[in-house]
């Protein structure tokens, strides 16, 4: 695969982008860079865990998404998860106050399903992948 449209390259992105994304994730490290038309997207590591950032061209965090462990999913979210099958990995979607989980799980039969569910374990959407 070829992963040419993230940039290692910080001389692409603005400066201010990149110090903003600093100043939000202190700890980041080895980030990569994706530049839409009025957004950058940073994908890097903070604390040994994958996250991936969206700024608007002002600086603005716009949302970010943390892969999480499974202990780290609410009780109520997990709760209406296991009701679909077993799970398989989840990331959390962080966007102004609000926090969405998007959960892949393996049923029975060995299909997979995205689950997204908001943080009060309501389901969102179920598709499969």
């Amino acid at each position: 695969m070829n992963f040419s449209f993230l940039k290692k390259d910080h001389k692409s992105i603005p400066k201010f982008i990149n110090q903003k994304l600093l100043a939000f994730f202190p700890r980041a490290i080895n980030i990569e860079w994706n530049k839409n038309q009025n957004t950058f997207e940073a994908l890097f590591y903070m604390d040994e865990v994958e996250l991936i950032a969206k700024l608007n061209d002002k600086g603005e965090l716009i949302e970010y998404k943390k892969n999480i462990r499974k202990n780290e999913i609410p009780e109520i979210v997990g709760l209406e998860t296991y009701k679909h099958g077993e799970i398989m990995s989840a990331i959390a979607i962080y966007f102004g106050e609000e926090v969405h989980y998007e959960i892949i799980i393996r049923q029975k039969d060995l299909v997979r399903y995205l689950l997204i569910l908001d943080s009060q374990g309501i389901l969102l959407e179920k598709r499969m992948v």
